[in-house]
């Protein structure tokens, strides 16, 4: 069968990085082609090279056939090449067709104006290709985003995409709509569109990929047909090495009770002890960590044998809590460096007499770039230069430095590989082992079995069930805890 997109040697070099080493990459039409690697091994630069976004240095990119000068996104997106990125570019108070017509929306007259009723049709017509029924008058800001998603994807179904990439579709995602975009998936291969599909989650890769192909420091590592792969091998590509995922809890007895909250009367963590939340999106499991934490009207909680009325993050963080959010824009001062970015919730630690010691901060930050790993190995390198494992990594890092005895962790390995996936459950599990608590939240209930002691699962913004891990935790045990 014919390409329909290809990649033919292509290099790209940021300054004295390579970020892409003579890739070549074929997509056929009706091919669910998935693209895997760790942070930084290229992925998202050949596919914004795809999207326009970058110029490659050398190589070329062809379209049926034909080389494709793709200058910007939107020679792309004319090309018939559309992107669907993890951050959604939808208008909130916009009606559903009004967005899903975006950039192209037909006019009549001789003033221009919208011509509604052809706008509604073709909208309505795009949706129906993905088998869907939304409203076309109600505004996307009250969609999930389930539904914003099939949104952006009729948008580009209007412009004639021949291929649809998809970067990290099922990140924001409950199961059964993963279940549903996998629906959508095999409706556009059956029209004859072409998916390029971005995940770090690889057993959804073994599941609806045709072809792999696997990337590593910049270089193409190895291509696999549909059913002659599975995670493991996946993951030993992408990292040189084997990575053991399989662990169950910190297997450890806990200790005395540490930390419980008032409006969560379940909620009790002891020393040691790493407790998940499971719940579908709008379960609540966000709002109990930030209340936790200080925010949202805050809460009264005990921490140790001291009582705490946290109703600012300031108090949670004076009691020896400390969060990592689930988007880490809002755990970093992106335009500052890894170094900045550590120091500044302990000022107080490193300050000495009228001055920073500057010293210390060079030593603690030194010490924890090497014991998270960070890459690059730079107190100086800026925050939004990293990729999300690091950005992630280095969230930590300010915690670790500050000498916190609780983290709430919100949805941590989200959107990253399997290796700083690892990387961060092992460093959990080492925060617990010295007689501190976790309680984190995830949507991927594998890595909740992988790593808690007990789980407390959430429907409605309330706690209804507890399964500590003596008493039959299991995938099965959450998912039916969770689901009404």
């Amino acid at each position: 069968m014919n390409t329909i997109l290809e990649a033919e040697g292509i290099c790209k070099r940021f300054f004295a990085t390579v970020a892409l080493d003579r890739v070549s990459f074929t997509l056929l039409p009706g091919e669910v082609h998935a693209l895997v690697g760790e942070n930084g091994a290229g992925k998202s630069t050949l596919t914004k090279i795809f999207g326009g976004i970058y110029l490659p240095d050398s190589g070329r990119v062809l379209l049926a056939g034909r080389e494709l000068p793709l200058r910007s996104p939107a020679d792309a997106f004319a090309a018939g090449i559309a992107e669907i990125p993890q951050e959604l570019r939808v208008v909130p108070a916009l009606s559903v067709a009004e967005n899903v017509m975006l950039g192209h929306l037909p006019v009549k007259g001789l003033f221009g104006s919208v011509d509604r009723h052809r706008m509604r049709e073709a909208a309505r017509e795009a949706l129906s290709r993905l088998d869907l029924d939304i409203d076309l008058d109600r505004p996307v800001g009250t969609l999930s985003f389930a539904e914003r998603q099939s949104v952006m994807i009729a948008r580009a179904l209007t412009r004639n995409a021949q291929v649809l990439i998809l970067d990290e579709p099922t990140a924001a995602l409950e199961r059964r709509e993963v279940h549903a975009l996998f629906e959508t998936i095999a409706r556009l291969k059956n029209q004859g569109v072409a998916i390029l599909y971005v995940s770090h989650r690889l057993d959804e890769i073994v599941a609806i990929a045709d072809r792999c192909t696997v990337m590593r420091d910049a270089r193409v590592v190895a291509e696999f047909a549909r059913g002659a792969f599975g995670p493991a091998d996946l993951a030993r590509h992408m990292t040189g090495r084997e990575i053991d995922m399989q662990h169950a809890g910190t297997g450890s007895e806990p200790g005395e009770a540490l930390l419980a909250c008032a409006e969560y009367g379940e909620l009790r963590v002891r020393r040691g002890e790493i407790i998940g939340l499971a719940g579908l999106l709008g379960s609540g499991t966000s709002r109990l960590l930030r209340r936790v934490f200080g925010a949202d009207g805050g809460a009264s909680l005990s921490v140790g044998d001291l009582a705490v009325s946290a109703r600012h993050p300031s108090h949670a963080i004076g009691a020896g809590l400390a969060m990592v959010p689930n988007e880490r824009a809002l755990g970093l001062v992106l335009s500052h460096s890894v170094r900045e970015n550590i120091v500044l919730p302990n000022l107080k630690r490193f300050g000495k007499l009228w001055r920073l010691d500057h010293a210390a901060i060079d030593t603690v930050v030194r010490e924890l770039i090497a014991r998270l790993d960070i890459r690059p190995a730079d107190p100086d390198a800026i925050v939004r230069s990293l990729s999300g494992g690091n950005q992630q990594k280095v969230i930590l890092a300010k915690w670790l430095a500050s000498k916190v005895v609780i983290l709430l962790l919100d949805e941590p390995t989200q959107g990253i590989d399997i290796a700083a996936k690892a990387h961060i459950h092992r460093l959990v599990r080492e925060f617990a082992g010295k007689g501190n608590g976790v309680v984190f939240a995830s949507s991927d209930t594998h890595e909740i079995v992988s790593l808690a002691d007990g789980v407390l699962a959430m429907r409605r913004s309330g706690i209804t069930t507890r399964i500590d891990r003596g008493a039959g935790l299991s995938e099965q045990r959450i998912q039916e805890a969770i689901t009404e």
